[in-house]
C-alpha cells in the first residue's frame, strides 16, 4: 500500500516537473523568437540606432527610431507603439516625418513598437528620456485598442523591463509595481493564475478604464508641466479587431484637456480598412494611411 502511494506520488511528481520544464523552455523560444522578429523589424528600416532588445535602464534616446529637425523650429513629441513609430516603413514614409513636413516644426519621436500607455507615462516622467525636448507645442499620442490589453497582458510576460511597466491605482496615486525579472513567471502554474486575473482585469478596463483614465489624465498633466500651452492630440487609429473607444470615454479623456481624434470620424466615407491602408502583415498602416488622416489633422487641429 504504501508502495503504491510512493510509485502514485513519484508520478504526480514526474507530470509536475515535466509540465513546468515543458513550460520554461516555451518561454525561453517564445522570447527567443520575440527578439528574432523585433531584430526582423529592425532590419527592414532605416535607422540611425538599432534598438537594444535588452534590459535597458535607465531608458535613453538609441531605443528610439530617428526624431526629424527642422532649424529654429519648435516641436511636436510623438508617442506611441509600432504604429506611431512606422513599423515596416522607411523613415520618409513615417507619421513623424510626414507631420514634420506638413508643419515645418521638429517631431521629436517617442514611440516605441510593442509598448502601450503606461510606457508613455513613463517617458513623460524621466528626465533622461525628455531632456532632448525642452519645448513643444504638441504633444501627439497614437493609441490602438490593443493598449488597454497591454495595460495588463505583459505582466505575466517575463519579457525586459521596457514591456512589463506595470502600475495600480493605491489610495488615489499611481504606483509603479513592476516586478524584478523572476522565473516563476515562466511557470506554467503561475501563468495560469495570472493569466486567470489579468483577463478578468482587462474585461473590466474595457468597460470603466479606470487605470486608463488615472494613466492618462496624469501624463496630460505631466505634459503641461513640461510644456506650458502645448496642445496634447490623442489620435485613435482603427485596428483590424474593429474595437474602438466608446462616446463616453472620448469625453472623459476630453473633460481632461485632450483633444480625441478617432480617425474613422474624420475620413468620411473612406473606408480605412481598404487593404492599401495596410502592410501586408495586416497589423500595421502603409503610407498611404497616414497621407490620408495627417492633412486632415494638421489643417483641423494644429495651428
Amino acid at each position: 500500500m504504501l508502495k503504491r502511494v510512493f510509485i502514485n506520488i513519484l508520478l504526480i511528481f514526474v507530470v509536475l516537473v515535466s509540465v513546468e520544464f515543458y513550460s520554461f523552455y516555451k518561454t525561453k523560444i517564445e522570447n527567443d523568437n520575440f527578439k528574432k522578429q523585433a531584430d526582423q523589424l529592425e532590419a527592414n528600416n532605416t535607422r540611425k540606432y538599432k534598438t537594444k532588445y535588452r534590459l535597458l535602464k535607465p531608458f535613453n534616446t538609441e531605443i528610439y527610431r530617428n526624431s526629424f529637425i527642422k532649424d529654429n523650429a519648435n516641436n511636436i513629441v510623438w508617442f506611441g507603439c509600432s504604429f506611431a513609430e512606422g513599423a515596416g516603413l522607411n523613415d520618409n514614409q513615417t507619421p513623424c516625418f510626414k507631420i514634420s513636413e506638413l508643419t515645418g516644426k521638429s517631431c521629436i519621436n517617442k514611440a516605441k513598437g510593442a509598448t502601450g500607455t503606461q510606457f508613455m507615462y513613463y517617458q513623460i516622467n524621466d528626465e533622461n528620456i525628455m531632456n532632448d525636448t525642452k519645448s513643444a507645442d504638441y504633444v501627439i499620442y497614437t493609441f490602438i485598442w490593443n493598449h488597454i490589453q497591454r495595460l495588463y497582458n505583459y505582466q505575466v510576460n517575463p519579457l525586459i523591463d521596457m514591456f512589463n511597466l506595470r502600475y495600480k491605482i493605491i489610495n488615489g496615486s499611481l504606483v509603479n509595481i513592476t516586478p524584478e525579472f523572476n522565473p516563476l513567471y515562466s511557470s506554467f502554474f503561475v501563468k495560469r493564475i495570472l493569466n486567470k486575473i489579468v483577463y478578468e482585469q482587462a474585461k473590466e478596463e474595457s468597460y470603466n478604464f479606470k487605470l486608463f483614465n488615472k494613466i492618462m489624465k496624469e501624463t496630460y498633466n505631466i505634459s503641461q508641466k513640461r510644456y506650458p500651452n502645448s496642445k496634447f492630440i490623442f489620435i485613435e487609429f482603427p485596428e483590424l479587431s474593429r474595437k474602438e473607444l466608446p462616446d463616453y470615454e472620448v469625453k472623459e479623456l476630453e473633460s481632461y484637456g485632450i483633444k480625441v481624434i478617432k480617425v474613422k470620424d474624420i475620413i468620411g466615407d473612406i473606408d480605412i480598412y481598404d487593404k492599401k491602408y495596410w502592410l501586408p502583415d495586416n497589423i500595421h498602416p502603409t503610407e498611404h494611411a497616414w497621407d490620408l488622416i495627417l492633412p486632415i489633422i494638421v489643417e483641423k487641429y494644429m495651428d
